[in-house]
């Protein structure tokens, strides 16, 4: 007779926190901010070790001068007795689950357990005693391990957020050794991979950088500029600040030389060279430059770009005087409404976005600022003007969306000049 497979106890704590107990899913109440939630996280974190009673107390009641330790020893016990009761109602086995000996609590069950964490170290362990491909083959496989940071909803505590540290640095390791192999190999197929994991999981910590460095290194151009442009959105709508001189180094000096590439650029035949292959590269850049049958609306572009564009619209109203205006555009939300959970919102500021370069004309041009805001450059256009423009955008808005609350300032570029410039 076939051996019953024993179901396992599955957890995830990278990226996210997940228990499955066979194929099923299992939560417990309260999950994320239950102090026997972060009791039995802190347990699972230590499981090789176990954790201290002290350090458990501080962690999860903090200092209290009104409490003392009876009461604190007292508290911990009901917590742990409700941790196992709320084990058992969603739906494992009636075990034990917390051992205390000799002052270390550890987790303790009879069912297998599986922790994504644990998998991750012991693939590191074992790639730290392997060499050669062996050595990277375990580091591929604790890299793709990693699926994020360690307990995101718990960054806030210093206990948890040191372990989340560690790990980190753990994943960084992995990265800059299969980074090293793979220039040696130049595998940029694997290498491309790597950085958009990094991407994935950290996008403000400037893995775009590598990403468009190694994209330019295959010439592929394009993928490196939709990489530049989306970086700056990313930046721009979430911190308002995009990391402009970082980026913009990937490009400067950039060699578009082909075969030319690595050659001594003191010989004299290099540089016919380079210059023979930029004139032959310009009808590309013409068609790149000057957009065929998509003059229609408004012109959206990234951030910089835009700082570019209305740096550059300043000065030529010194050569010639026109109107110029700023309009700045922002996507509210009432209380009765629901545009202020995150996603609704992301849909509708995609929306806006089309409903505004669709109202526009095609001289104009525009972009996004953070979560809930649109910049306006509206060239020849006066600012007793705006007023007509906004019911505009408003009303092409309501047509598409069934609802409006906008609002909106205007401001003449002239009075902006000395900033701009």
């Amino acid at each position: 007779m076939p051996k019953v497979q024993e179901k396992v106890l599955r957890i995830q704590m990278l990226g996210e926190f997940a228990m499955y107990y066979g194929d099923e899913a299992i939560t417990l109440k309260k999950i994320g901010s239950s102090k026997s939630v972060r009791l039995l996280q802190m347990l699972l974190l230590s499981l090789k070790t176990g954790i201290s009673k002290p350090e458990l107390l501080d962690n999860l009641y903090g200092w209290n001068e009104r409490m003392d330790v009876a009461n604190r020893n007292k508290n911990l016990n009901n917590l742990i007795y409700r941790l196992k009761s709320q084990l058992a109602a969603c739906g494992l086995p009636e075990d034990a689950y917390v051992e205390i000996c000799g002052g270390i609590c550890s987790f303790k069950c009879s069912i297998p357990v599986e922790l994504d964490t644990q998998q991750f170290e012991e693939a590191l362990e074992k790639a730290n005693r392997c060499s050669g491909e062996e050595r990277i083959r375990l580091l591929r496989r604790a890299n793709e391990m990693y699926r994020g940071e360690l307990l995101p909803a718990n960054q806030s505590e210093p206990w948890f957020f040191q372990k989340s540290n560690y790990f980190k640095e753990l994943y960084l390791q992995t990265i800059r050794e299969l980074e090293e192999e793979f220039q040696r190999k130049k595998d940029y197929k694997n290498r491309t991979m790597l950085y958009a994991r990094a991407v994935a999981i950290y996008p403000f910590d400037n893995w775009q950088v590598r990403q468009i460095r190694c994209c330019l290194e295959m010439y592929h151009y394009d993928e490196a500029m939709d990489i530049y442009n989306n970086t700056m959105e990313l930046y721009a709508r979430e911190l308002g600040s995009p990391p402009i001189a970082e980026l913009q180094e990937c490009f400067e000096g950039l060699d578009l030389s082909g075969g030319c590439h690595g050659k001594d650029l003191k010989d004299l035949n290099s540089w016919k060279n380079m210059d023979r292959v930029f004139m032959e590269s310009k009808e590309d850049i013409k068609r790149e430059i000057f957009q065929k049958n998509n003059m229609r609306g408004a012109y959206y572009c990234a951030y910089p770009s835009f700082v570019d564009y209305c740096r550059l619209i300043a000065r030529a109203k010194v050569r010639s005087e026109f109107e110029a205006v700023l309009m700045f555009l922002t996507l509210s939300s009432k209380e009765k409404r629901n545009i202020q959970k995150k996603i609704d919102l992301q849909e509708q500021m995609e929306l806006l976005k089309t409903v505004i370069g669709d109202s526009l004309r095609a001289g104009d041009a525009y972009t996004r600022y953070g979560n809930r805001h649109f910049i306006l450059m509206l060239v020849k256009a006066e600012e007793e003007y705006c007023s007509d423009i906004f019911r505009r955008i408003e009303m092409n808005y309501i047509k598409v969306s069934g609802k409006a609350d906008l609002w909106y300032c205007a401001d003449m570029t002239q009075r902006l000049d000395e900033a701009i410039i």
